[in-house]
């Protein structure tokens, strides 16, 4: 480092001869006052203001300590794992049938208790989940509903690693299930979307994918960006938390044929299900989810999941005389929320 400079003294006249006689001038003569280092001391100034300002950056984006290092976010599942989660779902729409029926609300609150249990993981990790529910309760436009969980049949949902929901779970699908978590085709991503790659704190990433259809044509194709906000306790456990804003645009056919036999035959051979024979309902729109997930850092699974979001959708009828070709619109707000017992 190069020594610091300073400015240049003017030339100062010289001191007057001492007095004549006088012996202590001659002998104790004083030396010139020493001048402060001014530039060093505005430097040392300047170094520590800077280190006083890097500490509390440090502090205000890194919290109490380092940065967090990337890490893998996944979900593990083991044959025989069972979880058991209560699940409640809300939503305030309404239906638009035009001049044939005019607008009719719909309006649900929901309650389950459900249980997961995983019958199969094949070897990319995906695995087959048989969903039960064991308690029920709710309403539906203010009237309470059905409360017998035997009422609803068991389904399956297949779960990949990173929490895509590949299928919806048969009737889930189509939104004849309360207990799926829809109710309608495109509501059951319940499980968070994680990444393929090791992220941080404040990382971003894109998912893309599409569930088939079941019971007719056409599928769900879904585009979300999930950030990874933060690491937190949930009920003692550490946790990631991921935020996904998704949307899951629509184009696709219900088959009532295919939906009645999937059903089972009680619900087929049932006299209200020869009406519905060959009657089709073609789906258009799309549904918008802002959904906040917690996922167990350490056993890799689904702790907590709140949803919110909007809807705007189209119903077209073919093959039931009285709605031939009637176009009905469904819109409105939900909210869903999934946490572990």
């Amino acid at each position: 480092m190069s020594e610091p400079t300073f400015p240049h003294q003017p030339d100062l006249p010289p001191p007057p001869p001492p007095p004549v006689g006088s012996e202590t001038w001659a002998t104790h003569r004083p030396e010139p006052a020493r001048r402060r280092p001014r530039g060093l001391l505005v430097g040392a100034l300047v170094a520590a203001l800077a280190l006083v300002a890097g500490v509390v950056v440090a502090a205000v984006l890194g919290g109490r300590g380092s940065p967090a290092a990337a890490r893998p976010l996944a979900l593990s599942f083991t044959p025989g794992d069972r979880e058991t989660y209560r699940f409640r779902f809300t939503m305030d729409g309404t239906l638009d049938a035009g001049e044939l029926l005019g607008e009719t609300p719909l309006d649900m609150d929901v309650t389950e208790v459900l249980t997961w249990e995983v019958t199969d993981v094949d070897e990319d990790g995906v695995a087959t989940i048989r969903v039960t529910v064991e308690e029920l309760s709710g309403t539906v436009n203010g009237v309470e509903a059905p409360t017998d969980p035997s009422q609803l049949p068991a389904f399956d949902m297949r779960i990949a690693p990173d929490g895509r929901v590949l299928e919806a779970g048969g009737l889930s699908f189509a939104g004849a299930d309360v207990a799926s978590g829809a109710s309608f085709p495109g509501m059951g991503q319940m499980t968070p979307l994680l990444p393929d790659h090791p992220v941080a704190p404040g990382d971003r990433w894109t998912t893309s994918f599409s569930q088939d259809n079941p019971f007719g044509e056409g599928e769900i194709s879904y585009e979300a960006t999930s950030t990874f906000e933060r690491e937190e306790e949930l009920d003692g456990v550490r946790a990631a938390v991921i935020r996904t804003e998704m949307t899951a645009p629509m184009d696709l056919t219900i088959s009532f044929d295919d939906l009645l036999a999937a059903m089972g035959a009680d619900a087929a051979d049932s006299p209200e299900a020869e009406g519905l024979r060959g009657v089709e309902i073609v789906y258009g729109g799309k549904g918008s989810i802002t959904q906040r997930a917690w996922v167990d850092l350490q056993a890799e699974r689904t702790l907590k999941v709140a949803s919110s979001g909007t809807f705007d959708m189209t119903m077209t009828f073919h093959g039931l005389d009285a709605l031939e070709g009637q176009e009905m619109g469904f819109r409105g707000d939900l909210t869903m929320e999934l946490r572990v017992e």
